[in-house]
Order: structure tokens, then sequence, then C-alpha cells
């Protein structure tokens, strides 16, 4: 039987250097949002993984076209709120110069439309699981910015360090010379083997998303599919959002990564969102032993679960403990 978790609410506290907007529209799902299903779906099998590795993906959705999110009111409004947001703006590492993420802690907008359950079970429906919306909000409504200098990448060659999320635009792609969504037909190990060997991705095998226009995005199984932002031609503005989800079902391996985390966020928020993150997920998981409990002899069976989150929680504590400076993870340019 399917181990299937409860949502986890918002946190409570505000975290200091999380000021909130003063002014900003209200989020409202039957006026801002336009959901529609996209016309293809790329699987993971597509993409030329291997059964073994889809089988532990909790999902075999590999990646879609572009489809409606946003009514234009709603595309409207999320650009004001982003533009809001732009005094906060850094850099995250070597990756994306300019980016934004908590900003689900400043921006009921944000945070709402980020959460909404109607957003949740469209998404959910796409990927043939039930998903929640990411247990830690800085996975939630990352907004990224085009860098000011002409030509640079938004951001290089990467997997996410979460399992399923979209990419939205905020802003009409079409207005833009440049700034193209692009993805990788074919896997990781494909791209790793390639730059190990010194050489560029095919022409051939990357593929670049059509965008109708703002409110459109593309839903992926992030930390499965290699895929970069490229930068502008010409001076111009470009904001994307990028929300997180986490599969439901606890049968399958978390992939959240602590160490590529705490080389982006303030150190007290990786490490708290990410401790808070496990524990939902060893609650939940003993939480669903707790309610489908039967009597069985079956003594392999029960150790083999308690076992599982005890190799969850004891894994996350032997991350929180690293001391050495992790290297981000990407695959260049």
């Amino acid at each position: 039987m399917p181990s299937i978790a409860r949502a986890l609410d918002f946190p409570v506290p505000q975290p200091d250097g999380y000021p909130r907007l003063e002014k900003e529209p209200v989020f409202d799902a039957a006026r801002h949002l336009a959901l529609e299903m996209p016309e293809q779906v790329t699987s993971l099998d597509a993409l030329g993984y291997p059964p073994e590795t889809v089988a532990a993906c909790p999902t075999d959705l590999g990646i879609t076209s572009a489809f409606r999110i946003l009514s234009e009111e709603g595309a409207a409004c999320l650009l004001e709120v982003a533009r809001a947001l732009m005094p906060y703006i850094r850099a995250a590492g070597e990756r994306v110069p300019r980016m934004v993420r908590g900003g689900v802690y400043q921006s009921q907008f944000l945070r709402d439309f980020c959460t909404a359950p109607e957003l949740t079970e469209a998404i959910s429906g796409m990927c043939g699981a039930p998903m929640h919306p990411h247990t830690m909000p800085h996975q939630l409504g990352h907004l990224n910015y085009n860098p000011l200098e002409v030509g640079r990448n938004v951001d290089k060659w990467h997997v996410d360090t979460l399992r399923v999320d979209f990419v939205l635009f905020v802003t009409d792609p079409n207005a833009l010379a440049g700034g193209e969504f692009e993805y990788f037909n074919g896997t990781m190990d494909e791209v790793r083997a390639l730059r190990e060997a010194g050489q560029d991705l095919p022409a051939e095998k990357i593929m670049q998303a059509k965008v109708p226009g703002a409110g459109y995005g593309v839903l992926q199984q992030g930390n499965m599919v290699v895929h970069r932002a490229k930068g502008l031609r010409e001076a111009g503005e470009r904001i994307t959002l990028v929300n997180g989800y986490v599969p439901a079902d606890m049968r399958y391996p978390d992939y959240t990564r602590y160490d590529q985390l705490s080389l982006v966020d303030p150190e007290q928020i990786a490490v708290s969102e990410y401790a808070r993150h496990i524990a939902w997920m060893g609650r939940e998981s003993l939480g669903n032993q707790l309610q489908g409990f039967e009597f069985s002899d079956d003594r392999e069976g029960f150790a083999s679960e308690l076992e599982r989150v005890a190799e969850l929680l004891s894994g996350a504590a032997q991350q929180l403990r690293i001391t050495e400076k992790p290297q981000m993870d990407h695959f260049g340019d």
C-alpha cells in the first residue's frame, strides 16, 4: 500500500532579513489561475533512462511542453510582485548571478499562488502521482532574473536539488532576444560523460521550449532533466519562477541536496528548513505505519520499514554535520 503523507503547513515564524512587502495584489485562484494541460509529455524512458531508474522515481514524467498556468491578470500581478522583490536580488553561488529565494516569506501573493490547492491538484494530475508544495519554503517561488551583462547565461546546465518543479515565465519570452529555456534530450550520465571527455553537448539533442507568453510554464522532474537558461542577446527583462514539489508517497527516497542548498541560502535558513523537511518525512512515514497497523508475523517487513526511516534521519544528520566546503554541481555553460 502507498504511504501517503499529509501536507506540511507553512512555518509560522518569520525569519530575520525577510521583510514583508507593504503593498501587493491579493491572490485569487478563480481570477489568476488559467490552468491548461500540456500538449506533450516526454517521459524519462523517452529521455533514455533505464526501467530500474524510472521505477525509483515518483513519476515517469520527464518534461512537458509549455502550458498555461496564469491568466493575463495573474501574470501581471506576479510580475508586479517579482519587481517589488528586486531589492532583495542576490547571487546563487557561481550558477545564477541574480535571483530571489524565500520570497514566499515576504509576499503573501507569492505564497498563496505557490501553495494553491488548485495548482497542486493540476501538477499531481500531470505527474500521475500525488504531490505537495515543497516543505522547504526556499524551494517555493524561486525567482531568476537575467544577468545585467548581455550574453551571460541566466543559469548553467544543471539538474535541480528537488524532484518535481515547474519553470514559469513571468515576463513574455517572445518580447526578448535570447533567454531561451533549454533541456538536453538525454540522460544525466550522457551529459556527464560528454563533459568529462571535454566535449560540447550535441546541438541536435538540445531542445528549446516554445513558450506562448507570460504566465506559461514547463513542468519537469528537475533532478532528472538537464536544463539551462540562456543569456539575452540584447538588453531586456527576463524573469522566471521555479516552484517545487515533493511526492506525497513516502516510499520514494528523498532527493533534497543540503550540501547544494548550503551554498545558496543563508545558513540558518538552509539548516532549519532542511531539518524541518526531514522531520516531516520521518513523522509521516512512522505515522502511516501506525495508521495502517495490522497484526502480522512479517518481521522482515517491519524491520525494513523501521530501518528505512532510521536511514533517512541518520543520513540527514550526517549531511548537517559535514564541515568540508562542498562544490556547486553543474555541467557548465
